[in-house]
């Protein structure tokens, strides 16, 4: 039998969903024998995901009481458009057949590199690499290469969604100055890589033991990873309906 993780692009989901699915997960682990957990990586992971479930809920509570935070994360999702956008746009310079095109885009790209890994930033560290990068792209230093390549439109881009989400994130409105503050973008992305590892260890193990503990842990995470890889599925035009979740 060949052991591995069904599919599943944990990037789809909504934030309500991510939080469905690990609970999902932890719930049916919970059914797992107790005389089979023995192993003590397993049993941390499981331990680092419940405490990091309960911090991204707590995200999640602060995102459904505040009606401004949806509109912040679609600002923000357009400024990382933007920015894919104007890398994209270069990486077709970079096969131009006019050479001086192709040195233009070697010469910007040496700039933008310096700003890798913008999406994942946290929303403020992201604001000023954004307003640094179109500072540089502006400069006279580079004015002629974006010129020649005709990309003032793509820094245009970049400027002025990274206004707009500076705009509704500066205006957000706090109940109190003690209320805490959770940047729910950082919270999930730390949740999806303890959840990956685990998958990952799993996986490994339940190939290299194909014991118990990690055979089940394997058909009960897939199961979940089926149903929300359908849901998935559904939702981009695929008609097949998913099974019902377990409560």
């Amino acid at each position: 039998m060949k052991l591995k993780l069904e599919a599943l692009r944990l990037a789809g989901l909504t934030n309500m969903e991510a939080g469905q699915f690990i609970r999902r997960n932890l719930e049916d682990l919970a059914t797992i024998d107790q005389a089979l957990l023995i192993d003590v990586p397993f049993n941390a992971y499981v331990q680092g995901i419940t405490q990091q479930k309960g911090l991204y809920e707590s995200a999640l509570a602060q995102v459904r009481k505040n009606e401004e935070t949806e509109k912040i994360d679609i600002a923000d999702k357009d400024r990382d458009k933007s920015a894919d956008a104007f890398g994209r746009a270069l990486k077709l310079y970079a096969i131009s057949d006019d050479p001086e095109e192709v040195e233009a885009s070697r010469g910007l790209g040496i700039v933008f590199n310096n700003f890798k890994g913008l999406a994942s930033m946290n929303y403020e560290a992201e604001t000023l690499a954004i307003d640094k990068l179109v500072t540089e792209l502006e400069s006279p230093a580079h004015a002629a290469k974006i010129e020649k390549l005709n990309m003032g439109r793509y820094v245009t881009r970049l400027k002025t969604t990274n206004e707009a989400f500076k705009t509704l994130f500066g205006n957000r409105m706090v109940s109190t100055a003690s209320t805490e503050s959770y940047d729910m973008k950082i919270i999930r992305a730390d949740l999806m890589k303890k959840y990956t590892d685990f998958a990952n260890y799993v996986l490994a193990m339940a190939k290299a033991l194909e014991t118990p503990l990690f055979l089940q842990s394997l058909g009960i995470m897939n199961t979940a990873r089926k149903y929300y890889s359908d849901l998935l599925a559904r939702r981009n035009g695929n008609n097949k309906e998913p099974e019902k979740p377990t409560d």
